[in-house]
């Protein structure tokens, strides 16, 4: 299946998506790897700015929590619905600033407070985990 949406994570935060921005030991290498293996699924990019096109998910604790399955059939939407661009935001520890673009899902990783960086893993391995779940591959199930 020819999957022709771009992703892209968007690190809305003080300083640039670059290795030095990952202080947490391991936090970098870990995502990293995460977003290699999304690679295998559509075009994936990390940024230090804001795309102005395309589909937009927030991450912020304001969000709707979902569960991987949930996940995995919104993207689904994106894809199947013509979706050319989709840009994940992870925002700071306070989250988001209210205002600006709607999102089309504000999405939460529960109540709880967590490093940027740490939400910065989250963020990739639920969307490579997502991908899994839309190719009936067995990393869902394995873990």
């Amino acid at each position: 299946m020819a999957l022709t949406v771009a992703m892209r994570l968007e690190w809305l935060k003080p300083g640039a998506p670059a290795r030095k921005a990952f202080r947490l030991p391991g936090a970098g290498e870990l995502y990293r790897e995460y977003a290699s293996r999304i690679a295998r699924y559509c075009a994936f990019e990390t940024t230090g700015s804001p795309a102005e096109d395309g589909i937009v998910w927030t991450c912020d604790p304001r969000g709707k929590t979902l569960s991987s399955e949930a996940l995995a059939e919104r993207l689904r939407g994106a894809r199947d619905g013509g979706a050319k661009s989709l840009s994940i935001r992870v925002g700071g520890p306070d989250g988001l600033a209210q205002g600006g673009i709607l999102p089309a899902l504000c999405w939460s990783f529960g109540p709880m407070t967590m490093p940027h960086e740490l939400a910065a893993v989250v963020a990739a391995e639920q969307l490579y985990r997502a991908w899994t779940i839309l190719g009936g591959e067995p990393y869902h199930l394995g873990h």
